[in-house]
């Protein structure tokens, strides 16, 4: 139908079209971008209105690349750790409790990056962050365990303790973090000073090496936070290309369907023309070349007008809104349309007690002028078109129903784009330019209203307008 449409096979399926496309009714899409945070626990923030699958893994495939970065840091750590206890230095140490810890810390780091490398069921790396966080804490204590059984404060195996804020601030928010960090500064505290009495000389050295713990853990937060954006930005300038390339595509198809449906009509033309030209042909003849030229210069001239029109909406059409009485409309434009077919009986049923809208009324016209007319065009046997007005919660209804051909389930999600047609043999010979539901859902939208579409081949189809209510009054 002009309609383009679709329809259920054994049961009427219904589509419902808003600003965010066609959806069955009742489901609901959402868009969401990934709130703003400076941790990757939380997320950074994705840009315009990515879908939470296409977000989560996204998150999750960043965060693992970065799970092997810090991985990999902290094995280098370990090593470097097993390294300088083998250096000669004046500190007493217990080689074989650090071998015990130091094959500690490697255990607990390769468990650590599992828990980082399979996300949960919902795809989420930090729904894990219990373990996660239980795990960091463990490090913590053999590190400062560590750095007790290699003399305490003068400890060439402090460094083995950077790699905890490291990934703290990676993979939590800040706050969260400098949380972690504060942990694992107490405890390092604790152990520093434990069995032997404090002195001034071992402030500064004790605030520097706990400066640093804070400085490591904020540093990794903000690098973090640079990664993600630059990541962000990578793919978003990929996405980007990928829009360009579907947008030049999809001009083409344009202009080529476009220049297909001129194309039809202007070749009629000109065959009838000249068969109509020849003086060989007999006068009965000329006048049936004529009509048909005739007909197919109209069709043309509803194809241009309607691509004007589309392309005024599609380019902002201002609207001139005003108080509407709905029924009084409908009625008008059945009027007319009684006037345009013998074989059509056009009822209206509704109540004329019901709210008036703020809309402009040469577009609402023009809105059931194309669902009547695809109605009558579409049941070629005749019928009742029913023309129903209600109200529905704070929207005003408008359902034009026929019992024609009705549209294939297949088909009814496309049936607002342009250029869309029922493909049925009862279809054949229908005359339309696949445009006047692309007008309509365009004209319904600017309103901030949707429509939806029922149907079910052999017995007809039902196009229902909402439009909003002007602030909820009665008449």
């Amino acid at each position: 139908m002009d309609q383009g449409g679709r329809g259920a096979r054994n049961a009427p399926r219904r589509i419902e079209w808003g600003g965010g496309g066609a959806r069955p009714a009742g489901e609901t899409g959402t868009r969401a971008g990934i709130p703003a945070g400076s941790g990757l626990g939380g997320g950074h923030r994705l840009g315009p209105y990515r879908r939470g699958d296409e977000r989560r893994a996204m998150e999750t495939d960043f965060q693992r690349k970065l799970a092997e970065q810090l991985t990999a840091f902290a094995a280098v750590g370990i090593l470097a750790a097993a390294l300088i206890i083998h250096l000669p230095h004046d500190q007493k140490m217990d080689h074989s409790m650090l071998y015990v810890i130091l094959a500690a810390l490697s255990i607990l780091v390769f468990a650590h990056h599992l828990i980082l490398l399979y996300p949960s069921r919902q795809g989420k790396i930090l729904a894990r962050v219990p373990p996660f966080f239980l795990g960091l804490a463990a490090y913590y204590a053999l590190a400062c365990a560590a750095v007790f059984f290699s003399d305490k404060l003068s400890s060439p195996l402090y460094y083995t303790l950077l790699p905890g804020p490291v990934i703290a601030g990676a993979f939590f928010e800040l706050w969260t973090a400098l949380l972690s960090t504060s942990m694992l500064a107490g405890l390092y505290l604790a152990v520093s000073l434990s069995s032997r009495p404090f002195t001034a000389q071992d402030l500064q050295p004790l605030a520097f090496n706990v400066v640093y713990l804070y400085l490591a853990c904020f540093l990794s937060n903000r690098l973090a936070l640079e990664l993600w954006r630059l990541e962000q930005s990578r793919r978003e300038m990929a996405g980007l290309g990928d829009f360009i390339r579907r947008l030049e595509k999809a001009k083409s198809e344009y202009v080529s369907m476009v220049a297909h449906e001129i194309r039809t009509p202007l070749t009629s033309i000109q065959g009838f023309s000249e068969m109509a030209a020849s003086p060989d042909t007999p006068p009965e003849k000329r006048k049936e070349y004529y009509r048909i030229i005739l007909t197919e210069s109209e069709r043309l001239s509803r194809l241009v007008t309607n691509l004007l029109n589309l392309s005024r909406i599609e380019a902002g059409l201002e609207l001139n809104r005003e108080p509407v009485d709905v029924p009084e409309l409908v009625l008008g434009e059945m009027e007319f349309f009684r006037s345009q077919t013998d074989v059509h009986r056009l009822e209206y049923k509704g109540s004329r007690d019901i709210p008036t809208v703020f809309a402009d009324p040469e577009r609402l016209r023009q809105v059931l002028q194309n669902l009547l007319s695809n109605a009558i065009k579409y049941s070629p046997g005749g019928g009742r078109v029913e023309v129903e007005t209600g109200r529905e919660g704070r929207y005003v209804t408008i359902s034009v129903r026929d019992e024609g051909i009705g549209i294939p389930a297949e088909e009814l999600p496309r049936i607002f784009e342009k250029f869309s047609r029922v493909e049925r043999d009862e279809a054949t010979g229908i005359s339309g330019t696949g445009l006047g539901l692309a007008i309509v859902k365009h004209l319904v939208e600017l309103h901030g209203g949707k429509i939806t579409a029922q149907s079910e081949p052999g017995r007809g189809s039902t196009f229902t307008v909402y439009l909003p209510i002007r602030g909820g009054e009665s008449r």
